[in-house]
């Protein structure tokens, strides 16, 4: 995770070293702001998540993985981004889009902490795609030519996100032999609020930065065998957490 923490801080260095470059004058075209039509536009982000909220589906009855009276802690990590879209203004201060987002580098990594016994690491790669409906106010449309280049934004979306959790490796409580514990998918609802900012180029192009907050719902691991040493298996029920991040995009948007 230290390598991908790494990577994405880079990626994050090069963007922000990009939008540092722009030249933001007083005077600039407002081309891309006022009319209403259509839009398409790409992104690509660094997403950074909460506490993943990890747990037995069914502590008290069943086959729990980890049993009750346990305490999980747990992180998705995080991944990068990359989203494609398209939209339309409607006002020079209302526009919305259809955009599909993909993160395919999320990683559950926690403990279980039990008292009397040792702790138990147990970790698991999920990835996620989503399918958002997003609206937009431009502050810019409400303040025609006092911006200039700027196009601040407010923004808030819905949708659907597939979160697939990869199998789960981490060890039996008792006999500390190695388990793996099938993943599964799982689909959610999924919504998001944000801002951010336009910088117009010109023609067309306006390059867009901006943080929002993402829920993108919970990821599960499907009931069944687990994989024990010996070729000793044993049934257990579902593992469930929730994917909520903190996103923050560099892109690109043309209005035709």
């Amino acid at each position: 995770m230290t390598v991908q923490v790494s990577r994405i801080a880079a990626l994050g260095a090069g963007w922000l070293a990009l939008a540092a470059g722009l030249p933001i004058a007083a005077q600039a075209p407002a081309a891309a702001q006022d009319p209403t039509g259509f839009y398409v536009r790409g992104d690509l982000s660094a997403a950074f998540s909460t506490q993943a909220n990890t747990q037995d589906d069914e502590c008290g009855g069943g086959a729990p993985v980890f049993g009750c009276g346990t305490t999980l802690d747990s992180s998705a990590g995080s991944s990068i981004g990359f989203t494609v879209g398209g939209g339309y203004r409607f006002l020079p201060w209302l526009r919305a889009d259809a955009t599909i987002g993909y993160r395919p580098l999320f990683g559950v990594d926690g403990t279980v902490v039990r008292p009397g016994a040792a702790d138990r690491p147990f970790e698991a790669d999920i990835s996620s795609v989503s399918g958002m409906i997003n609206g937009y106010i431009d502050i810019a449309g409400l303040v025609p030519g006092r911006l200039g280049m700027l196009q601040p934004y407010v923004m808030a979306g819905i949708g659907l996100a597939h979160n697939d959790m990869g199998d789960i490796t981490t060890t039996h409580p008792t006999t500390a032999a190695a388990e793996t514990i099938q993943g599964g998918g799982n689909l959610s609802f999924a919504w998001a609020l944000g801002v951010g900012t336009g910088i117009d180029l010109g023609k067309g192009f306006v390059v867009d930065l901006g943080y929002k907050y993402l829920d993108l719902g919970d990821f599960a691991s499907d009931a069944g065998t687990t994989a024990c040493s010996g070729g000793s298996c044993r049934y257990v029920d579902s593992v469930t957490g929730g994917l909520t991040v903190h996103e923050f995009a560099a892109g690109l948007r043309y209005h035709f």
